[in-house]
């Protein structure tokens, strides 16, 4: 994907290394409040997940984001996958909003997801907005739609039905 130059650091400055950051928050939220995300999971839609299974795919998704993270600083045509990330971050927010919603109950990661996914994702796809090629940004909104319809379907596997 390409798209114009990063003027003065737009997509590349030092804030983008908030995501990692924001998902090691998320991640501990997730792990230790409440019932635990995954418990939490289990009760509402019968789906279990180990807390260790948890843990390992959720560290190397962390791992994953500071490596795009490392990229979009260190490669200018790499900063579209800013507004993916922006994208997925809003995204998982917003699930743990409709979820807590839907379940009247709190969702592990509602917090987080409330006060820092969401106000950083839609932070990231504006700015990207504004700097993109429409098509461009379209693309990177689509793939970060796709990697989180991605994660659920991947997470089936690590997931059995009690």
């Amino acid at each position: 994907m390409t798209y114009q130059p990063d003027q003065g650091g737009v997509l590349s400055g030092p804030w983008i290394w908030l995501f990692p950051a924001s998902y090691a928050v998320h991640i501990a939220e997730e792990g230790l409040a409440g019932e635990r995300f995954y418990h939490w999971i289990h009760r509402v839609v019968g789906r279990e997940v180990g807390g260790r299974t948890f843990l390992a795919v959720n560290l190397a998704y962390e791992t994953a984001m500071g490596a795009a993270v490392w990229r979009a600083r260190n490669r200018a045509d790499f900063g579209w996958i800013v507004a993916t990330m922006g994208t997925i971050t809003a995204i998982n927010g917003v699930g743990h909003v409709a979820g807590s919603v839907a379940t009247r109950s709190y969702s592990p990661g509602l917090v987080s997801g409330i006060t820092v996914w969401t106000p950083l994702g839609l932070f990231a796809v504006v700015r990207a907005r504004r700097l993109f090629p429409r098509a461009v940004w379209r693309r990177s909104i689509a793939a970060g739609a796709a990697i989180n319809a991605g994660i659920g379907l991947l997470a089936q596997p690590l997931s059995h039905k009690s």
